[in-house]
Protein backbone atom coordinates (compact mmCIF):
# COMPACT_ATOMS: atom_id res chain seq x y z
CA UNK A 1 0.00 0.00 0.00
CA UNK A 2 1.35 3.42 -0.90
CA UNK A 3 2.04 5.80 1.96
CA UNK A 4 2.31 9.58 1.95
CA UNK A 5 5.84 10.85 1.53
CA UNK A 6 7.18 12.55 4.64
CA UNK A 7 9.81 15.25 4.56
CA UNK A 8 13.18 14.57 6.10
CA UNK A 9 12.57 17.11 8.87
CA UNK A 10 8.79 16.81 8.97
CA UNK A 11 7.26 18.19 12.16
CA UNK A 12 10.48 19.84 13.30
CA UNK A 13 10.95 23.50 14.21
CA UNK A 14 14.06 25.25 12.95
CA UNK A 15 15.87 28.55 13.32
CA UNK A 16 18.08 29.83 10.52
CA UNK A 17 20.10 32.97 11.22
CA UNK A 18 21.10 35.20 8.36
CA UNK A 19 18.10 33.82 6.50
CA UNK A 20 17.14 36.94 4.58
CA UNK A 21 19.42 36.12 1.64
CA UNK A 22 22.06 33.80 0.26
CA UNK A 23 22.85 30.54 2.00
CA UNK A 24 20.50 31.30 4.87
CA UNK A 25 17.55 31.97 2.59
CA UNK A 26 18.07 28.79 0.59
CA UNK A 27 18.49 26.75 3.77
CA UNK A 28 15.31 28.15 5.31
CA UNK A 29 13.41 27.34 2.11
CA UNK A 30 14.95 23.86 1.85
CA UNK A 31 14.09 22.95 5.45
CA UNK A 32 10.54 24.19 4.92
CA UNK A 33 10.27 22.11 1.75
CA UNK A 34 11.14 19.06 3.84
CA UNK A 35 8.49 19.76 6.45
CA UNK A 36 10.08 22.02 9.06
CA UNK A 37 8.47 25.13 10.50
CA UNK A 38 11.13 27.81 10.15
CA UNK A 39 12.08 30.94 12.04
CA UNK A 40 13.71 33.30 9.54
CA UNK A 41 16.09 35.31 11.73
CA UNK A 42 17.92 38.30 10.32
CA UNK A 43 18.57 41.99 10.85
CA UNK A 44 17.16 42.71 7.35
CA UNK A 45 13.43 43.07 7.95
CA UNK A 46 12.30 43.58 4.36
CA UNK A 47 14.12 40.60 2.89
CA UNK A 48 13.42 38.48 5.94
CA UNK A 49 9.69 38.98 5.44
CA UNK A 50 10.13 38.29 1.74
CA UNK A 51 11.64 34.90 2.57
CA UNK A 52 8.74 34.13 4.91
CA UNK A 53 6.31 34.95 2.11
CA UNK A 54 8.29 32.74 -0.27
CA UNK A 55 7.98 29.82 2.15
CA UNK A 56 4.32 30.42 2.88
CA UNK A 57 3.40 30.77 -0.80
CA UNK A 58 4.93 27.31 -1.36
CA UNK A 59 2.76 25.89 1.43
CA UNK A 60 5.33 26.00 4.22
CA UNK A 61 5.23 27.47 7.71
CA UNK A 62 7.51 30.33 8.74
CA UNK A 63 7.86 33.41 10.90
CA UNK A 64 10.28 36.31 10.80
CA UNK A 65 12.15 37.48 13.89
CA UNK A 66 14.36 40.56 13.64
CA UNK A 67 17.66 39.47 15.17
CA UNK A 68 20.96 41.26 15.74
CA UNK A 69 23.29 38.32 16.44
CA UNK A 70 25.99 40.56 17.90
CA UNK A 71 23.84 41.01 21.03
CA UNK A 72 22.60 38.46 23.57
CA UNK A 73 19.07 39.74 24.15
CA UNK A 74 17.94 39.46 20.51
CA UNK A 75 19.28 35.89 20.33
CA UNK A 76 17.34 34.91 23.45
CA UNK A 77 14.24 36.54 22.01
CA UNK A 78 14.72 34.68 18.73
CA UNK A 79 14.65 31.36 20.57
CA UNK A 80 11.72 32.34 22.77
CA UNK A 81 9.68 33.54 19.78
CA UNK A 82 10.35 30.31 17.91
CA UNK A 83 9.23 28.12 20.79
CA UNK A 84 6.17 30.31 21.35
CA UNK A 85 5.20 30.06 17.67
CA UNK A 86 5.92 26.39 17.03
CA UNK A 87 5.91 24.82 20.49
CA UNK A 88 9.41 23.43 20.17
CA UNK A 89 12.94 23.89 18.81
CA UNK A 90 14.69 21.02 17.01
CA UNK A 91 17.15 22.56 14.54
CA UNK A 92 19.42 25.56 14.97
CA UNK A 93 21.41 26.67 11.93
CA UNK A 94 23.91 29.35 12.97
CA UNK A 95 24.62 30.91 9.60
CA UNK A 96 24.71 34.71 10.00
CA UNK A 97 28.01 36.55 9.90
CA UNK A 98 29.40 40.08 9.81
CA UNK A 99 33.00 40.75 8.94
CA UNK A 100 35.52 43.37 7.97
CA UNK A 101 38.81 42.39 6.31
CA UNK A 102 42.21 43.86 7.09
CA UNK A 103 45.63 42.84 8.30
CA UNK A 104 46.36 42.90 12.03
CA UNK A 105 48.02 46.31 11.83
CA UNK A 106 45.23 47.78 9.70
CA UNK A 107 42.07 46.29 11.21
CA UNK A 108 40.24 48.42 13.74
CA UNK A 109 39.70 46.70 17.09
CA UNK A 110 35.98 47.46 16.91
CA UNK A 111 35.76 45.53 13.62
CA UNK A 112 37.69 42.63 15.14
CA UNK A 113 35.27 42.56 18.09
CA UNK A 114 32.17 42.74 15.91
CA UNK A 115 33.41 39.98 13.60
CA UNK A 116 34.20 37.68 16.53
CA UNK A 117 30.90 38.53 18.20
CA UNK A 118 28.93 37.69 15.06
CA UNK A 119 30.98 34.72 13.94
CA UNK A 120 31.80 32.99 17.21
CA UNK A 121 30.21 34.47 20.34
CA UNK A 122 26.76 34.45 18.72
CA UNK A 123 27.02 30.69 18.20
CA UNK A 124 27.97 30.21 21.86
CA UNK A 125 25.03 32.37 23.01
CA UNK A 126 22.58 30.59 20.68
CA UNK A 127 23.75 27.23 22.04
CA UNK A 128 23.57 28.45 25.64
CA UNK A 129 19.89 29.31 25.33
CA UNK A 130 18.91 27.04 22.46
CA UNK A 131 20.09 23.72 23.89
CA UNK A 132 17.74 23.84 26.92
CA UNK A 133 14.85 24.54 24.55
CA UNK A 134 15.85 21.55 22.42
CA UNK A 135 16.20 19.27 25.41
CA UNK A 136 12.70 20.23 26.54
CA UNK A 137 11.38 18.19 23.62
CA UNK A 138 13.94 15.39 23.63
CA UNK A 139 16.95 16.83 21.80
CA UNK A 140 17.96 18.49 18.59
CA UNK A 141 20.60 19.42 16.06
CA UNK A 142 22.92 22.40 15.67
CA UNK A 143 24.57 23.09 12.32
CA UNK A 144 27.14 25.88 12.20
CA UNK A 145 28.20 27.59 8.98
CA UNK A 146 31.96 27.63 9.11
CA UNK A 147 34.05 27.99 5.93
CA UNK A 148 37.03 26.67 4.03
CA UNK A 149 38.63 29.62 5.84
CA UNK A 150 38.37 27.42 8.94
CA UNK A 151 41.04 25.14 7.48
CA UNK A 152 43.18 27.41 5.31
CA UNK A 153 43.87 31.11 5.64
CA UNK A 154 43.71 34.01 3.20
CA UNK A 155 45.59 37.31 3.36
CA UNK A 156 43.89 40.16 5.27
CA UNK A 157 41.12 37.86 6.58
CA UNK A 158 42.48 38.26 10.10
CA UNK A 159 39.23 38.40 12.06
CA UNK A 160 37.09 36.30 9.72
CA UNK A 161 39.55 33.41 9.55
CA UNK A 162 40.02 33.51 13.32
CA UNK A 163 36.26 33.35 13.90
CA UNK A 164 35.75 30.52 11.43
CA UNK A 165 38.66 28.49 12.80
CA UNK A 166 37.38 28.97 16.34
CA UNK A 167 33.95 27.81 15.25
CA UNK A 168 35.29 24.31 14.56
CA UNK A 169 36.62 24.06 18.10
CA UNK A 170 33.30 25.25 19.52
CA UNK A 171 31.43 22.76 17.33
CA UNK A 172 33.48 19.85 18.65
CA UNK A 173 33.18 20.95 22.28
CA UNK A 174 29.42 21.34 22.08
CA UNK A 175 29.13 17.88 20.54
CA UNK A 176 31.15 16.42 23.42
CA UNK A 177 29.31 18.27 26.16
CA UNK A 178 25.72 17.76 24.99
CA UNK A 179 25.59 14.40 23.21
CA UNK A 180 23.91 12.09 22.66
CA UNK A 181 20.63 14.03 22.47
CA UNK A 182 22.18 17.12 20.86
CA UNK A 183 24.19 16.63 17.67
CA UNK A 184 26.47 19.48 16.57
CA UNK A 185 28.25 19.74 13.22
CA UNK A 186 29.69 22.37 10.90
CA UNK A 187 29.30 22.85 7.17
CA UNK A 188 32.25 24.48 5.38
CA UNK A 189 31.29 26.28 2.15
CA UNK A 190 33.82 27.20 -0.48
CA UNK A 191 33.19 29.86 -3.14
CA UNK A 192 29.40 30.21 -3.08
CA UNK A 193 27.63 32.61 -5.42
CA UNK A 194 25.30 34.73 -3.27
CA UNK A 195 23.92 38.29 -3.51
CA UNK A 196 27.05 39.43 -1.66
CA UNK A 197 28.98 38.99 -4.91
CA UNK A 198 26.66 41.51 -6.55
CA UNK A 199 26.84 43.86 -3.57
CA UNK A 200 30.64 43.79 -3.81
CA UNK A 201 30.39 44.21 -7.60
CA UNK A 202 32.65 41.24 -8.30
CA UNK A 203 33.18 41.31 -12.10
CA UNK A 204 32.22 38.36 -14.30
CA UNK A 205 35.86 37.78 -15.26
CA UNK A 206 36.75 37.33 -11.60
CA UNK A 207 33.80 34.98 -11.03
CA UNK A 208 34.96 32.82 -13.93
CA UNK A 209 38.47 32.75 -12.48
CA UNK A 210 37.14 31.49 -9.15
CA UNK A 211 35.06 28.85 -10.93
CA UNK A 212 38.09 27.58 -12.83
CA UNK A 213 40.01 27.16 -9.56
CA UNK A 214 37.88 24.22 -8.43
CA UNK A 215 37.52 20.71 -9.90
CA UNK A 216 33.74 21.20 -10.16
CA UNK A 217 34.45 24.10 -12.57
CA UNK A 218 31.63 26.21 -11.21
CA UNK A 219 30.77 28.36 -8.24
CA UNK A 220 28.63 26.81 -5.53
CA UNK A 221 25.04 27.85 -4.91
CA UNK A 222 23.06 28.48 -1.77
CA UNK A 223 21.10 25.34 -2.61
CA UNK A 224 24.31 23.28 -2.52
CA UNK A 225 24.92 24.33 1.07
CA UNK A 226 21.24 24.05 2.00
CA UNK A 227 21.25 20.40 0.92
CA UNK A 228 24.26 19.73 3.14
CA UNK A 229 22.58 21.43 6.11
CA UNK A 230 19.41 19.43 5.48
CA UNK A 231 21.38 16.19 5.59
CA UNK A 232 23.14 17.11 8.84
CA UNK A 233 19.83 18.20 10.40
CA UNK A 234 17.98 15.04 9.38
CA UNK A 235 17.89 11.60 10.96
CA UNK A 236 19.98 10.38 8.03
CA UNK A 237 22.94 11.90 9.92
CA UNK A 238 21.98 10.39 13.29
CA UNK A 239 25.53 9.00 13.77
CA UNK A 240 27.25 12.20 12.63
CA UNK A 241 28.32 14.70 15.30
CA UNK A 242 31.32 16.83 16.19
CA UNK A 243 32.59 16.94 12.63
CA UNK A 244 32.81 19.14 9.55
CA UNK A 245 31.37 18.71 6.06
CA UNK A 246 33.32 20.56 3.39
CA UNK A 247 31.19 21.68 0.43
CA UNK A 248 33.64 23.48 -1.84
CA UNK A 249 33.56 21.81 -5.26
CA UNK A 250 37.01 20.38 -4.52
CA UNK A 251 38.72 23.72 -3.85
CA UNK A 252 40.82 22.36 -0.98
CA UNK A 253 42.14 19.58 -3.23
CA UNK A 254 44.33 22.16 -4.91
CA UNK A 255 48.03 22.25 -4.10
CA UNK A 256 48.79 25.48 -5.95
Amino acid sequence: MATAKRGRVDGKAAIVTGAASGIGEETAVRLAEEGAAVCVADIDRDNGRRVVERIQEAGGQAIFVSTDITKTTPIRRMIERTVAAFGRLDILHNNAIWFRHGSATELDEKDWDKTLNAGLKAVFVAAKYGIPAMRANGGGVIVNTASVHSLVSFATCTAYDSAKAGLLGLTRTLALDYGPDIRVNAVLPGAILTPLWDNLEVPQKERKRYAQMVPAKRLGTGRDIANAVLYLASDEASFVTGTSLVVDGGLLCRTE
